[in-house]
């Protein structure tokens, strides 16, 4: 019999995290990047701020604009993008999709006291004045257990 088994790129593996925590995580942003990060064998922890720290550092690498967050995301990469603010920051799991006005990637987002978004460009994710002050990190995928 032929192997019909196909292996899942890392690209769908992270659209498939997000689809399985959106429900769970619509209204809270780092509680699903956490979540979504959990599933996929990578660690973050604590709140929004607390994750754009994180992404900043070893074994995290940071990338300058959406374009090029969209570029680690189109080559399988986890890719986490945030923005500190007070009290509390947002942060959101940028995935394989079109770029909006050519500079704002596709993403994944839960929004404290309100639903947030699936699949959709992140300049729905921020205000005119924050959105092109994201903070992006990437990280490569541990292999698949």
């Amino acid at each position: 019999m032929p192997d019909t088994t196909t292996e899942i790129t890392a690209q769908q593996r992270i659209i498939n995290a997000c689809e399985v925590e959106f429900n769970a995580h619509d209204n809270d942003c780092s509680g699903f990047v956490r979540a979504v990060s959990r599933d996929l064998g990578v660690t973050l922890t604590g709140l929004a701020n607390d994750i754009v720290d994180e992404i900043q550092a070893a074994p995290w690498t940071t990338v300058p604009n959406g374009v090029q967050a969209k570029a680690q995301a189109d080559s399988g990469f986890l890719v986490i993008g945030g923005l500190k603010d007070d009290p509390h920051g947002h942060v959101v799991v940028i995935v394989t999709g079109p770029l909006a006005a050519g500079k704002y990637p596709t993403a994944y987002w839960g929004r404290l006291g309100s639903i947030g978004k699936k699949n959709t460009t992140i300049n729905w994710a921020w205000n005119s004045q924050d959105r092109d002050k994201v903070i992006y990190g990437y990280i490569a995928l541990p292999p698949q257990q």
